[in-house]
């Protein structure tokens, strides 16, 4: 792979990661209204705190909102790390890192994309690719 198409690679994985960041955008939303929903309901009436192993949530209520935050806060990443990268910021391979890792814990597809991203992130050109007059 030379520098050209390396550069390529990189543009093409920030627009994937862009791609992935408008898809949770409107998955994070209907999950708010889901967990608000499921808040108001009258199941929660009878539920006065939830135990996990030594854990001890009272109320549990606040616990539903967890998921929505987790994933707006992915869909940022997502879209603030393919923007740094299809734009080839400087601070954009170090960012996308993040949103690589976050991949790699969505087994199959996800910890290929992840695995590969990775390894295109940390890649660097030999000099006689960058030499050869392959900028």
């Amino acid at each position: 792979m030379d520098l050209k198409d390396h550069d390529n690679n990189l543009r093409i994985i920030g627009k994937i990661f862009i791609v992935i960041g408008l898809i949770l955008v409107p998955i994070s939303i209907s999950t708010f209204f889901f967990a608000d929903m499921v808040s108001h309901s009258e199941f929660w009436m009878d539920v006065k705190d939830f135990d996990i192993l030594f854990l001890e949530i009272r109320p549990p209520r606040g616990l539903l909102y967890a998921l929505p935050v987790i994933q707006t806060v992915s869909s940022l990443i997502f879209l603030v790390s393919g923007y740094g990268l299809a734009a080839m910021k400087d601070w954009g391979k170090k960012f996308a890192i993040v949103p690589a890792v976050i991949l790699l814990f969505k087994f199959p597809i996800g910890t290929v994309l992840g695995g590969y991203m990775i390894y295109a992130i940390h890649y660097v050109p030999k000099e006689e690719e960058v030499v050869n007059g392959v900028e």
